[in-house]
């Protein structure tokens, strides 16, 4: 009996649309019933994206939810693609490499900027996960795993995809399929990354919680994950379609 692989599928396309993953979730599923990439649009990173997330699932699969688990994830993203890190699975440490000092613009018309710690440690991704551990392990709990590796920015790049499934390693959703997944459309996906946004910049603990309670909104519930019917990227079903043009109100941004 083949393997239903639409669960999966849309837990992919939900975690590159971290980085302009332009393949539809049945495009994603038809590669992975047929093992091949060749489903999937070949004009641009989504192959790496899939490739990589695929093997970084597997990775922390192997390990477990550990500090060596989430390094797994990002030693991943290897392949031939601007979205991955310079050096894979490298904790930063901006003290010896320049290339380790980062910023996230949050606010474009004014430049703010999130500086991250310039030097990351096995310590700092050890406290998330005992902080997990020690939780009550509930989909709100791996979110704020979501949140706290995203914000700390562990990593050159890559670092909400390893986040997003480091989340999911911490809810072992790989077993019953209910994965963790992103909001389906752009404005409560925009809404999501806004209060990520303000996640990072939060002053203290009351402003990252007042942040994240508002991120976690948006996301949907297992119930509409369950019900959601993707777009079908059959193109007979376009031959009636009225030519439009169409406008995005929002740039893509790369995933840090």
């Amino acid at each position: 009996m083949l393997r239903d692989n639409t669960a999966l599928a849309k837990f992919i396309t939900s975690l590159g649309s971290l980085n302009s993953y332009g393949s539809t979730v049945l495009q994603t599923k038809k590669a992975l019933d047929t093992n091949s990439t060749k489903p999937l649009r070949q004009d641009n990173d989504d192959v790496a994206i899939y490739t990589d997330a695929l093997n970084g699932i597997k990775a922390i699969q192997k390990i477990g939810f550990t500090v060596d688990g989430i390094i797994a994830i990002n030693k991943e993203f290897k392949s031939d693609s601007e979205e991955e890190p310079n050096m894979p699975g490298h904790l930063r440490n901006a003290y010896y490499n320049e290339d380790d000092r980062i910023a996230i613009i949050v606010d474009q018309n004014t430049q703010q900027a999130y500086y991250p710690p310039e030097v990351i440690s096995r310590m700092d991704l050890e406290n998330i996960v005992n902080e997990f551990n020690s939780s009550e392990k509930t989909e709100e709990d791996a979110w704020k795993v979501f949140a706290k590796l995203s914000k700390l920015q562990p990593f050159q790049d890559g670092n909400k995809r390893t986040a997003l499934i480091a989340a999911n390693a911490a809810l072992n959703t790989w077993e019953k399929e209910n994965y963790l997944v992103l909001p389906f459309n752009d404005l409560d996906r925009v809404e999501f990354t806004i209060n990520l946004m303000r996640y990072y910049i939060a002053a203290d603990s009351e402003e990252e919680n007042k942040a994240f309670k508002k991120m976690i909104s948006t996301l949907p519930t297992q119930r509409e994950v369950l019900l959601h019917k993707p777009i079908s990227d059959d193109l007979n079903e376009l031959d009636n379609v009225k030519t439009t043009v169409i406008k995005s109100m929002f740039r893509k941004h790369k995933d840090r």
